[in-house]
């Protein structure tokens, strides 16, 4: 219809123009021939928030990620629609925002919604959400630059600017008139005016992007286990609690290679930190941490049961001395949240009586980092499908241009490199390292320098105690008789940083702090006072710069699209949890027709 019309008249036609890209080149060449002026119904490009957002990026130039959400109830599905024409809208903002062509597009169907991930020759890397699901319409993207981000709700007509310490909205009211806008633009192409209206050849560059990413998703199932391997591909980077785990639970359906670089699992953030089995007491001013912690407790306990003490008694008791966290706040945030918990006298053996307001004899335990590192090891041995490589660090990496990703290594003297289909990262303090490799944003990280000193305190029992205000102030059995571990929330931090690069920095050799760790505790547990010193360990804990939530520890799984994940993991509990939502979204995609 088109090509006849074509013939004797301009056209404007409803997206898209084509089902694929050779039919769209063919009538862009019949428009020509003709002398006619055709244009397609890309209707967000004449929205003002789309118009403001190609102003920002006129200013700042190309940002480096871009997500966007356009999807409709999974109700409204009518048989014949398919994600990636249908919401051809997303390639054409890409296209516009970009200011260059895509070099790498992966992408996966799963049902009536899909994902594509774009990586433009400018730097963007862009991941879109499309089609049907859930029961609300959502027509959302966002923008990111190193100094800031803009975020566009089009249903609600707003753009949200965000920087360091300051958020700014424009309302730009009801959206009326962008139907007439892309009318008139096409009426001003046909009368020779320069406008809005897309150029033919980004007409069909469109149609091409949403083709190539329809058909690799389509051949997604050809292209996972490429290369002789029938499972997919994934390496694991990081042998923590979160990378072990990540591997383990990746290995019922992949194919799976966990790197290490130090000889042993678990030795760096998994190793300094207090062993607890949270349940949630530990945050008070952080609803959203208490209840994650709550959602992953079940899930840890089916695969690390047998690596808790539970013959420890947990102790969280409220300073008297302290102003920001009262008894009676502190016990009706734990009862909200559903905490399980006996309000008992303070055990006069651990604690002054004097200087605490309530004592909670709680459910928490310790995790024996020890004995989960034997079993995550035996688990990762035991598994055909996981190859082990500790001692073996990586060096660099590199996106190729059907969407793998590529790693060179090192491992001792030896080098190597390899191939995966998808990647996690499980590196913790040097979290930003892979995204300095694929070209992903770089997030603001501070990095604290900490310290945890060792006593031995003879005939003491095996208890766990924290003083909430006091402030933070905990003392913890690691499951030897009569040895704690000691820290402070402040005392224990003995530098401070947050690096420009988002990687940890070299830190200077700084003293031990351990003699105001002692001092600082005897103000509340006397039993210290017997104390034996016995060594301190010392580590680099690693969370997000500027987050407004400072009491706050969740852990972040952030997607980056085109098969890649990074975990910055906030507690031991939720490393079950996080590995399983990985491993989920792997086997969708991965299985995706």
């Amino acid at each position: 219809m088109v090509r006849e019309a074509l013939e004797c008249a301009d056209v404007f036609v409803e997206k898209p123009l084509a089902a694929s890209s050779a039919e769209a080149a063919e009538l862009c060449a019949t428009a020509r021939a003709n002398g006619r002026t055709l244009a397609v119904g890309h209707i967000y490009r004449h929205h003002p928030l789309a118009r403001a957002l190609a102003d920002e990026v006129a200013t700042r130039g190309v940002p480096r990620d871009m997500q966007l959400t356009f999807t409709n109830p999974l109700a409204t599905h009518r048989d014949g629609e398919e994600p990636f024409f249908e919401w051809i809208h997303a390639f054409d903002l890409f296209d516009l925002l970009a200011d260059s062509p895509a070099s790498t597009i992966t992408a996966w169907q799963q049902g009536f919604h899909a994902e594509a991930s774009l990586r433009s020759s400018s730097g963007l890397s862009a991941r879109l959400s499309i089609g049907w699901r859930g029961i609300e319409p959502v027509r959302t993207l966002t923008l990111a630059w190193p100094e800031c981000r803009l975020h566009c709700d089009f249903r609600d007509n707003i753009l949200t600017t965000t920087t360091r310490g300051r958020t700014d909205k424009l309302f730009f009211g009801p959206a009326g008139g962008v139907l007439r806008r892309q009318f008139e633009a096409w009426l001003d192409a046909r009368a020779g005016k320069a406008g809005l209206q897309p150029s033919l050849s980004h007409v069909v560059a469109v149609v091409e992007l949403a083709e190539r990413a329809r058909s690799q998703a389509l051949s997604r199932g050809k292209q996972i286990g490429s290369a002789g391997h029938a499972r997919p591909r994934v390496a694991v980077i990081g042998g923590g609690v979160f990378g072990a785990t990540c591997a383990v639970e990746l290995a019922a359906e992949c194919e799976v290679t966990l790197f290490e670089r130090h000889p042993a699992l678990l030795t760096e953030a998994s190793y300094l930190n207090q062993w607890r089995h949270h349940s949630g007491f530990h945050y008070p001013r952080s609803i959203e941490t208490m209840l994650e912690v709550q959602d992953a407790k079940a899930d840890f306990e089916s695969a690390y049961d047998d690596s808790v003490l539970r013959d420890i008694a947990a102790y969280y008791a409220v300073s008297s001395l302290g102003h920001e966290i009262s008894a009676e706040r502190y016990i009706a945030t734990c009862r909200a949240c559903g905490l399980s918990f006996t309000e008992v006298s303070p055990p006069q053996d651990i604690v002054d009586p004097s200087r605490v307001s309530v004592c909670l004899l709680t459910d928490e335990a310790v995790v024996d980092i020890g004995r989960l590192s034997q079993r995550l090891l035996d688990a990762l041995h035991a598994s055909p499908r996981i190859d082990l490589r500790l001692g073996t660090e990586i060096v660099a990496g590199r996106m190729l241009a059907d969407g793998r990703k590529a790693f060179d290594y090192r491992e001792g003297a030896l080098t190597g490199s390899a191939e995966f289909d998808y990647v996690v990262n499980a590196t913790y303090a040097n979290t930003n390292l892979i995204a300095q490799w694929f070209g992903f944003p770089v997030r603001p990280m501070r990095f604290d320098l900490l310290e945890m000193a060792v006593y031995q305190i003879p005939g003491a029992r095996r208890f766990m105690m924290t003083l909430l205000d006091a402030p933070f102030t905990s003392l913890t059995s690691i499951g030897r008789d009569g040895y704690f571990m000691l820290s402070h929330i402040q005392q224990s931090i003995l530098a401070s940083q947050v690096t420009a690069n988002g990687l940890p920095p070299e830190w200077n050799d700084y003293p031990s702090n351990r003699d105001n760790l002692l001092r600082h505790g005897l103000r509340y547990l006397p039993l210290l006072a017997d104390a034996r010193y016995v060594e301190s360990r010392v580590g680099v804990r690693t969370v997000e710069a500027y987050s407004e939530d400072f009491d706050g520890r969740p852990t972040v799984v952030t997607p980056h699209g085109f098969g890649c994940w990074s975990v910055l993991g906030g507690k031991i509990i939720t490393a079950v949890s996080n590995a399983r939502e990985i491993a989920a979204h792997i086997a969708r995609e991965s299985a995706s027709r």
